[in-house]
């Protein structure tokens, strides 16, 4: 039997060494923004929707890229910093199933509030903060090691260009 896929994307919104995390109400744990993508949607596109839908907050991406192609025929899309392949349980009427989960990384627009709306159940964390947190109980594992190599162990951050909106 073949596994149901569906294409998500999800959004590192980082600022003065933290990140932003929701609480998911579904599977109770701390999770950057992100969702699935919509008919027609592109990746990056999705993840700054997502974020915007459940914090507010409008941002620009940090682009890694190894070559800009800019044609009338082909032109580059921002490249995620991670993919990754999950395995979603089945929750409710929802059958077990995979996400292939493009994740970006963004900061948010100058001049823009930092305080996310919409949600009391957002709010910006340290790597410290982060550590505490039980791997697999308040966050997942992969949740955390991605927080770690973004906020300590990576130069992306101080190296990325900025694409605005």
């Amino acid at each position: 039997m073949i596994m149901l896929r569906q294409f998500t994307a999800t959004v590192y919104v980082v600022h003065d060494e933290k990140v932003l995390l929701i609480r998911h109400r579904k599977l109770n744990k701390w999770l950057p923004p992100g969702g699935h993508l919509e008919d027609g949607e592109l990746p990056h596109e999705a993840a700054m929707r997502e974020a915007y839908e459940e914090t507010g907050l409008t941002l620009s991406l940090l682009l890694q890229e190894n070559l800009w192609i800019d044609r009338w025929n082909a032109r580059i899309l921002p490249r995620p910093y991670l993919c990754l392949l999950e395995e979603i349980p089945s929750i409710g009427s929802e059958p077990t199933h995979q996400h292939i989960d493009m994740i970006f990384v963004a900061q948010v627009d100058k001049g823009c509030s930092l305080e996310p709306c919409g949600t009391e159940l957002a709010r910006w964390f340290s790597w410290e903060e982060v550590a505490c947190l039980a791997p697999d109980g308040d966050i997942f594992v992969e949740t955390q090691e991605t927080i770690r190599c973004l906020l300590r162990g990576c130069s992306f951050l101080e190296n990325a260009p900025v694409l605005d909106n």
